[in-house]
């Protein structure tokens, strides 16, 4: 199988590094919109030179806005079509005003940091990758390289991505902007451990991918921060009254150490 890959950031990278350990006898081509970016991965011998457009099965692993025009270049494709794109509603609706038939996916992978420079072979070890129609050939590349498949309706999945991962990065950049924006900010800075790592890691992503995240998840998105702030209200209310903080404090323990019960096992 010939796999093309449009976009060899941190997804496309990762994809053609998996694909390349794991399916050696596919064909890997690929291009970039970064013509060092390219030249690297095709001297590495991380792609070779054929043509995307001839591709069996087409991976768009390009940012969010270069997705229009990325679909109506591929309108007609002879092959299969699907993406990596975090929000789905949004791109298939571009998508099928471009005259693609595309099947929508998203990897539930990824590191802060972006680029050829950070793609791994495993990334998608074990990882969710969810898609809005089963394919057999996406569902063939998804296993390949270690994920396991997931259908969801695009609207599901924006809904239940808005929760554990988009908000997850709004949430983080407004607490280092609240304490990074105090006056004694520095001398915080100087003392910071693991606490302040750990919450602010998220807010050390990609600003252009998370804006086009928001742009196209906005009611999603809104509907978790709102109970976001109800959340952070009950623990404001049971600090400022003297309450009892304890009960909120064990209740989201027993969900976090629930999640990690359930993705150890």
């Amino acid at each position: 199988m010939r796999v093309g890959i449009v976009g060899l950031g941190l997804i496309g990278g990762s994809l053609a590094l998996a694909l390349r350990d794991r399916r050696p006898s596919w064909e890997r081509v690929g291009r970039d919109a970064d013509p060092a970016t390219h030249d690297q991965a095709l001297g590495t011998g991380l792609i070779g030179s054929g043509d995307v457009h001839r591709a069996d099965l087409l991976v768009l692993a390009a940012p969010i806005p270069a997705l229009p025009a990325l679909f109506r270049e591929f309108a007609g494709h002879p092959g299969v079509v699907t993406d990596v794109a975090s929000t789905k509603t949004t791109v298939l609706a571009w998508a099928r005003e471009a005259g693609l038939d595309l099947v929508g996916g998203h990897p539930m992978a990824g590191r802060e940091r972006g680029g050829l420079a950070s793609a791994c072979a495993d990334l998608f070890d074990g990882a969710p990758w969810i898609l809005t129609r089963d394919d057999p050939r996406v569902r063939e590349l998804t296993t390949a390289v270690g994920a396991h498949p997931l259908v969801l309706a695009p609207e599901r999945h924006d809904e239940l991505v808005a929760g554990i991962s988009h908000a997850a990065f709004a949430v983080s950049a407004a607490y280092v902007l609240a304490v990074g924006e105090r006056p004694d900010w520095p001398r915080m800075a100087a003392l910071a451990g693991p606490g302040f790592r750990d919450l602010s890691r998220l807010a050390g992503g990609d600003p252009g991918l998370h804006t086009a995240i928001a742009a196209t998840n906005r009611e999603a998105l809104l509907g978790v921060l709102d109970d976001v702030e109800r959340s952070l209200e009950r623990v404001r209310e049971a600090v400022a009254g003297g309450g009892d903080l304890g009960p909120l404090l064990e209740r989201a323990r027993a969900i976090r150490e629930g999640w990690a019960r359930e993705r150890s096992g």
